[in-house]
C-alpha cells in the first residue's frame, strides 16, 4: 500500500451503525508529491473545505442531503468513514487521466489487504468505471457514479442507504 487511507474519529462506532469506506479512484500530482500520508493531506485540505466540487457532492451523499455543507458539516461528515483511493498511484498531474491496465490490476491485491485491515460492512465506490475492477470481497457494495461525472442525488442516496440497510441487516 503506497497511499494510507483516510480513517475518521469515528470510523469504528459511526453515525450509520456499520463501518463505512468510501472508495475513490485515484490521485494526481507528480511523483516528488508522493508520501504515505497524502490521502489524509487531501481529506484535511479539500474535504473539509468548499472548494472542490467532487468533495461537495460526495459530503452531501454521505449526508443524506443536497444543501450546501457548512465547515462543520463537511470534517463531521467524513468523521464517520475511512476513504481509501482504490489506484495505487499517481495516475498523472490533472483530473480526467484514466488509469492504466496495469493500474487497475494492482490495485485489486491492495485493497484485498485494506479491507481486510479496516473490516468495513459497506463499501461506497464513487465511480462506475471503477466497478469493473473490483475484487469479489465480503462486504455490502453501493456504486454510484462518480461525483463530477453526473451523479444524481436522487439515485445516490437511495442505493448508499440501501447498503447501508442491507449491512444492519446483516449484522443485526
Amino acid at each position: 500500500m503506497k497511499f494510507q487511507p483516510w480513517v475518521g474519529d469515528h470510523y469504528h462506532s459511526s453515525r450509520y451503525g456499520v463501518r463505512v469506506m468510501v472508495l475513490g479512484e485515484s490521485h494526481y500530482g507528480e511523483p516528488e508529491d508522493y508520501a504515505p500520508d497524502f490521502t489524509q493531506h487531501v481529506i484535511n485540505e479539500h474535504a473539509f473545505q468548499p472548494g472542490l466540487r467532487f468533495f461537495t457532492i460526495a459530503t452531501n451523499l454521505l449526508r443524506g442531503t443536497t444543501d450546501e455543507p457548512t465547515a462543520e458539516e463537511r470534517r463531521e461528515a467524513w468523521q464517520h468513514v475511512a476513504f481509501y483511493n482504490y489506484v495505487q498511484e499517481f495516475v498523472g498531474d490533472a483530473g480526467r487521466i484514466r488509469p492504466t491496465r496495469a493500474m487497475w490490476r494492482d490495485a485489486a491485491t491492495v485493497l484485498e489487504e485494506v479491507v481486510a485491515e479496516l473490516r468495513p460492512d459497506v463499501i461506497l465506490v464513487l465511480g462506475y468505471q471503477m466497478w469493473d475492477h473490483l475484487p469479489e470481497l465480503p462486504v455490502t457494495w453501493a456504486c454510484v457514479k462518480h461525483p463530477c461525472g453526473g451523479m444524481s442525488y436522487d439515485e445516490a442516496i437511495p442505493e448508499f442507504n440501501r447498503a447501508i440497510a442491507e449491512a444492519l441487516s446483516l449484522a443485526g
